[in-house]
Parts: C-alpha cells; sequence; structure tokens
C-alpha cells in the first residue's frame, strides 16, 4: 500500500471529479431519450409494473405469467427509482445500472489507488469506461451491471479486509454477495469466494482467514435464500436448477465452443485488450494477485461453462482495468519509445484518425436511413471531424514521443466515441430498425380492437411493455376462440402464416420492425 502525498490528495479529488463527470456524459446524459430495445431491456421494466400493479413485491411477473427465469432485484430498483422520479418510463428502467456502472468507476480507482497510486487507479477506471462491453450495457435495462457492481464490491471489501488484517471485517465483506445472488444468481457467490479464496492462498494468507471465509459464506447464502423461500419451492427450483445448474452443466441456450470467449474478450475489451496480454506480464512481475486471480478466475468459470454470451464476462472487467490502468501509469512510456511498439502505436493512431473518414464516405454511400442520417446531418459530420482532429493529435504526439500527450489525446478519443455513440448513433439505430412504436401504432389505431391482443411467431417484450396489455400467443387461427370479441391479432409475415389468419380475419396494416414485415388481423 502507497503512503498518500499532497500530490496524490489532488490527483484524488480531481480523479474523483474526472469520474463522476465522465459518468454523466457516457451513462447518464440522455439515458431516457430512445425507446427500451427487445429482447432483454423491456423484461426488467415489464416485471417492475406488473409488481407495483399487482402490489406484490415478491413473485416477478411477465406478461401476465409467473416469471421464474431471474431474481427480482433489478425490477426492484427500477420501483425504486421510478417511485424517486414519479413514474415509470426508459430513464427510470435504465438508471439502476448507470448509477451501478459509476460506482464501479468509484470503487475500481480506489482499488488501483492502493494498489499503485491515484494515476494508476484513475487510468483503470477510464480504461473500464472506454470499452464498449462495459459503456454499452452502463446504459441497459438489465442486471448484468449490478450483477458485476456487487461481485466487484465483495471482492474489493474482503481484499481491503486483508490488506488491513481486519478479520471479522472480512466475512463481512461478504454481505454484497447477497445482492448479486439476487441479480442473476448463485455466481454472485461463487466468483468473490473463489476470487478470494485462491488470492489468500497467493498470498500466503489462507490460515486465519479461513473460518471468516466460512462464516461470511453461510451468513450470505442465508441471507440470500430468504426470497426464494419466501417465493416458493417453483421459483427455487426453475431458477436454481434449470436456470443455473442445468444451463451451466448441460446448456439448453446460447451453448457456444470451448474458445467462444477468446474472441469476444479481444473485441469486447478493445482497444485495451490490445495491451492486455503485456498488462498480464507485468502484473506478474509485479506480483498483482488481486487482479490476476479476480481476471483468471472468473474467466474460467464462464469458460467451463456450455451456456455462454459475451455480456458474462462483465464481471471480469474491473479487473482487466486495472491491470491496464497500473501497466499504462508504469510502463507506457516505454510501449511508446520501443522500437516494435512505437511504430504499432502510429499505425493504429492513424488507423483510427481515417476510420471517421472512411465511415463517412461509406455512410454517404449507402442506402438505408441510418447511414445517410449519420452522415448528412450537422452534429454526425462534426462528431466524425471531432475524432479524426483527435486522431491527428494522437498520432503527432507518438511521432514527438510524448508519452503523456499520446495517452491524453487517445483517451480524450474514447471518451468522445463514447459520448458520439449514445447521443447520435443509438437514437438513429432506434428510429430506423429498433422502435417499437409502428408496430404500437399499427395495433392501437381506429380499425383495431385491443380487448385481447395474440401474436403468432413474434414475441417481443418491448411490444407488450408499450401496449400495456398481454399479449397471447397463438401458432395457428384455432388457438384463438371464436366466441372471442374484440380480437386483435399480429403475425409475422413469413411461410405463408398470414394466408392462414384472413379466413377468420381482416388484414387492416403492414408494419416493419427490425428487418421483418407484420400483419396486422381484426376479428370479423
Amino acid at each position: 500500500m502507497l503512503k498518500a502525498t499532497r500530490g496524490d490528495r489532488v490527483i484524488l479529488y480531481l480523479g474523483l471529479s474526472v469520474i463522476l463527470c465522465l459518468s454523466y456524459l457516457l451513462f447518464i446524459h440522455d439515458l431516457g431519450s430512445t425507446a427500451l430495445w427487445d429482447p432483454d431491456e423491456p423484461r426488467q421494466a415489464i416485471e417492475a409494473r406488473e409488481m407495483m400493479g399487482r402490489s406484490d413485491y415478491v413473485h416477478p411477473y411477465l406478461n401476465g405469467q409467473p416469471y421464474l427465469e431471474k431474481p427480482p432485484l433489478y425490477p426492484w430498483l427500477i420501483i425504486i427509482a421510478s417511485k424517486i422520479q414519479g413514474g415509470l418510463d426508459e430513464f427510470s428502467a435504465r438508471i439502476p445500472s448507470a448509477l451501478a456502472a459509476t460506482i464501479l468507476l468509484i470503487l475500481t480507482f480506489f482499488v488501483g489507488r492502493r494498489m499503485a497510486g491515484p494515476t494508476s487507479g484513475l487510468l483503470a477506471a477510464l480504461a473500464l469506461a472506454t470499452n464498449f462491453l462495459f459503456l454499452s450495457y452502463a446504459r441497459q435495462s438489465v442486471m448484468d451491471m449490478t450483477f458485476a457492481l456487487f461481485i466487484g464490491l465483495t471482492i474489493c471489501l474482503g481484499d481491503l479486509a486483508v490488506q488491513s488484517n481486519r478479520r471479522w471485517f472480512f466475512a463481512c465483506a461478504l454481505l454484497p454477495s447477497v445482492f448479486a445472488v439476487l441479480s442473476n444468481g448463485p455466481a454472485g457467490l461463487l466468483i468473490p469466494v473463489g476470487v478470494l479464496f485462491l488470492s489468500l492462498l497467493c498470498q500466503r494468507s489462507l490460515k486465519p482467514f479461513f473460518l471468516p471465509l466460512v462464516v461470511g459464506c453461510l451468513v450470505a447464502l442465508g441471507l440470500s435464500s430468504i426470497w426464494f423461500i419466501v417465493a416458493g419451492e417453483a421459483y427455487a427450483r426453475e431458477f436454481i436448477l434449470h436456470q443455473n445448474l442445468t444451463r451451466y452443466i448441460k446448456g439448453f441456450d446460447h451453448t457456444e465452443s470451448s474458445f467462444y470467449y477468446f474472441p469476444k474478450l479481444f473485441f469486447t475489451f478493445l482497444p485495451w485488450s490490445c495491451l492486455l496480454p503485456f498488462a498480464i506480464y507485468h502484473a506478474v512481475k509485479r506480483r498483482l494477485w488481486l487482479p490476476l486471480v479476480w481476471f483468471a478466475f472468473t474467466f474460467l468459470f464462464f469458460e467451463f461453462s456450455r451456456s455462454k454470451r459475451a455480456v458474462y464476462l462483465l464481471p471480469l472487467f474491473p479487473a482487466m482495468a486495472l491491470l491496464t490502468g497500473i501497466f499504462l501509469k508504469e510502463k507506457w512510456e516505454t510501449v511508446v519509445g520501443n522500437q516494435w511498439s512505437g511504430p504499432a502505436l502510429k499505425g493504429f493512431a492513424l488507423v483510427i484518425a481515417l476510420c471517421p473518414i472512411l465511415g463517412m464516405v461509406a455512410a454517404s454511400a449507402a442506402s438505408n436511413s441510418l447511414a445517410g442520417g449519420l452522415s448528412t446531418g450537422s452534429l454526425g459530420r462534426l462528431a466524425l471531424t471531432v475524432l479524426v482532429f483527435l486522431g491527428i493529435i494522437f498520432f503527432f504526439c507518438l511521432t514527438v514521443k510524448s508519452p503523456r500527450g499520446s495517452l491524453s489525446a487517445v483517451l480524450v478519443y474514447l471518451i468522445c466515441l463514447g459520448f458520439f455513440y449514445h447521443y447520435l448513433y443509438l437514437p438513429a439505430k432506434g428510429r430506423d430498425s429498433k422502435s417499437v412504436q409502428g408496430m404500437i401504432d399499427a395495433a392501437t389505431s381506429d380499425s383495431v380492437y385491443l380487448q385481447r391482443v395474440y401474436a403468432c411467431d413474434f414475441s417481443s417484450p418491448a411490444f407488450i411493455y408499450y401496449l400495456k396489455q398481454p399479449v397471447y400467443a397463438a401458432s395457428k387461427p384455432d388457438d384463438i376462440p371464436k366466441d372471442e370479441t374484440g380480437k386483435t391479432v399480429v403475425v409475422k409475415d413469413q411461410y405463408g402464416l398470414p394466408a392462414h389468419f384472413s379466413s377468420r380475419f381482416s388484414p387492416v396494416h403492414q408494419v416493419d420492425y427490425d428487418k421483418d414485415r407484420f400483419v396486422v388481423f381484426v376479428g370479423r
């Protein structure tokens, strides 16, 4: 642990200010400006709305049916945000993720500061904020960011207890894992316990902390079991046995090859993943056991699972950011001046300077409304110009061998890229293909009856959320009772499905949504 100087305290306050401003700019600004996107985002909002509507805050419901696949922590957080704000909308659905991402940045900053100084901590926080996966999920109404937060908080508090030699504080440090379990399942306890256990082994400190570790595990397990007991056997059986154990061992969806995570890790942590092998080697030489074990154990934990998704890797991103931040602080000058890595960095600078120009040309030639709108709009052109300018500055700083200037330039480039991504690209993408509003307009027009809505070959939580009523599945016309009145049927226009419904229902609208065409029918 490093002793703080007056300069370190200045960097501490400056770092916290930078992190808070950056979090607002990248995570919170315009957070509610786009609709909730299928399939994951609207589910959490629907669960929160149905909990409030039923005054039942124990049992999650989705589309009027018990939802047994996930615990209710994230819907609870949406409810709290909605009560504070005065209503449920896109902002209140997403703000828990944005705040969780902000706290993770602060947590990463303090851990990096304790391990290698405040500059390393700040660089680690910036690396965490400016990679693609973290930035994307910080602005989504999904439970993955809160899951990553409580895992990270448990690990960092546990390591703090070890470094300060407070054994029973170590047991209490496992309490945040209760919220990780209620976010996304038992992995919320298994991962931090595994990381802390192996970290203690590496530091040869397991013996004095073994009993507190066991006690903390038992307490966390008991507290996290309360909801499963209260919710009932069906929730515990479906979620624990099927959604977690069966999914991990056998895999019934999202099954991928053994090498799935290696390219995913590289692309989702760009551009910092290019430095990650060198950062790991540097950390091994420095014996930085916490981020090394955190990274390795979490990666292997998900690697052995049969079900794989890129977002599952989010809990190990703070560890990668710590490795990267410490490496940038201690070795960036060497990287810039090296005869091999220096020219490679210049090539990278040219790429990020030219990519906006090539993107502008390609978008101008494209026929779709998304690309055309980004290339012809004044804000789009301004954003691309700013990125080109920053890329040129980055290249110039590398040419004159200015480590501080080059690192500052690439960080500002990535921050601007992240801001333009959510401020310009996401709204344009939503208008172009991800907004369900056209479907809602078609289903609620004057010629449509909404007493009961059916969908054939179409499952959209966003449609359910914005329609504000349940949508029932129907694979064929006979699935719909003939004696019902006020029926509306939404049918995907493929495999001749609309023709099967035209004998009993009248087509009133055709609408495009997310690259597919749908026909809206009403009962005769």
